[in-house]
């Protein structure tokens, strides 16, 4: 594993409250939203701690997708009720690279 992919495991185990274990799925959650997030940035200048940041987002959503069964997400705390997830990877990322320039989802033109 690289330094990159290790610092955002790590980072990815805080934003999904996984202090231990699951190694490989967080890995494979991080690789996968990596290449989700660079396509998206395509090229284009993006600050590295913003690419991180949206890096760690999307895989947040790609980990916790499994737990929403049809697009609804369960959760275990008895205060929430149920929500459903966006079926879009990116949802969270666009917002974050728009704000920077990086021009992506909705605002740009292919």
């Amino acid at each position: 594993m690289t330094d990159e992919t290790s610092e955002l495991v790590a980072l990815l185990r805080d934003e999904v409250n996984m202090p231990a274990g699951d190694n490989e799925r967080l890995t494979a959650k991080i690789r996968t939203a990596t290449t989700y997030v660079d396509a998206a940035i395509a090229g284009q200048t993006c600050p590295a701690d913003v690419r991180r940041d949206c890096i760690v987002s999307c895989a947040a959503d790609l980990y916790n997708s499994r737990d929403a069964r049809f697009g609804v997400m369960s959760v275990a705390d008895s205060t929430l009720e149920p929500f459903r997830v966006s079926t879009d990877p990116l949802r969270s990322v666009y917002p974050k690279l728009n704000a920077v320039g990086v021009m992506a989802g909705s605002l740009a033109v292919a």
